[in-house]
């Protein structure tokens, strides 16, 4: 195979191939051992380099006809030289692993709030669970609906992927400069449930009051509406636009 990284291209013979779903859209994703020699000191240095500055990316494979095809992440690497010197080669082994490049077009929160996301985040951790934000224009009949959702809701991020995952969901909303928007933040449901933390503790405890009363048989509908709205207004921020969508 050919790769490319910035100025620096090179054949390589693949030594491993595996494959494995993505946690994120379900994809399956390539990861590959390549090896290949640097003849030259000067690509040799090359090398090294590319080798520290691509583990988040950058390194590609090429089609036939010289072409970006796919994007890699450098894993590990490492170099030995084989030979004496002047005349020995440097031979290096990477470990590289297929990229996914995210856009996420729309979000789809239960069974009827769709926003657009402006600026969009997401991550997935070692234990495959898969954390997200986003910056959108809100609706006032949405923000109502968002304010009244408790416990793990379905999430589509369409043009990621169109299946819903049961996410807990957190926000806080207010003025921007484009119109009434939001910031939300949501990770897959698991237990023990994990609060985000939004705006304030007295909203997490808004959230967790809810969660006990909507647990109970004889359900305190009053009750439930009004610790609802104390949480969302407890969850409105002044400067929307600049809510840092990472923890």
């Amino acid at each position: 195979m050919k790769f490319r990284t910035g100025d620096l291209e090179f054949n390589a013979n693949v030594a491993d191939s595996t494959e494995a779903p993505s946690a994120q859209t379900g994809d399956l994703l390539r990861s590959l051992t390549i090896q290949f020699r640097a003849q030259k000191a000067a690509i040799h240095e090359q090398v090294l380099v590319a080798a520290t500055e691509r583990q988040n990316g950058g390194l590609f494979s090429l089609t036939d006809d010289n072409e970006p095809d796919l994007e890699w992440r450098i894993r590990d690497s490492s170099t030995q030289y084989v030979g004496t010197e002047p005349w020995g080669i440097n031979h290096h082994v990477w470990r590289i692993e297929q990229v996914e490049r995210l856009a996420c077009e729309r979000l789809v929160v239960g069974d009827n709030i769709s926003l657009e996301p402006y600026d969009y985040a997401e991550s997935v951790n070692d234990e495959g669970v898969v954390r997200l934000a986003a910056r959108a224009l809100v609706s006032e009949a949405d923000l109502v609906a968002l304010s009244q959702l408790t416990g793990a809701v379905a999430i589509a991020r369409i043009g990621i992927s169109n299946t819903s995952r049961q996410m807990t969901l957190d926000y806080v909303w207010g003025p921007g400069l484009n119109g009434l928007s939001v910031v939300v933040r949501a990770e897959d449901a698991r237990e023990p449930r994990l609060t985000l933390q939004m705006a304030s503790l007295a909203g997490d405890a808004f959230a967790d009051l809810i969660a006990v009363l909507h647990a109970h048989s004889a359900l305190d509908h009053t009750a439930i509406a009004e610790l609802q709205l104390r949480r969302h207004a407890a969850r409105q921020v002044s400067r929307i636009d600049t809510w840092s969508l990472t923890e």
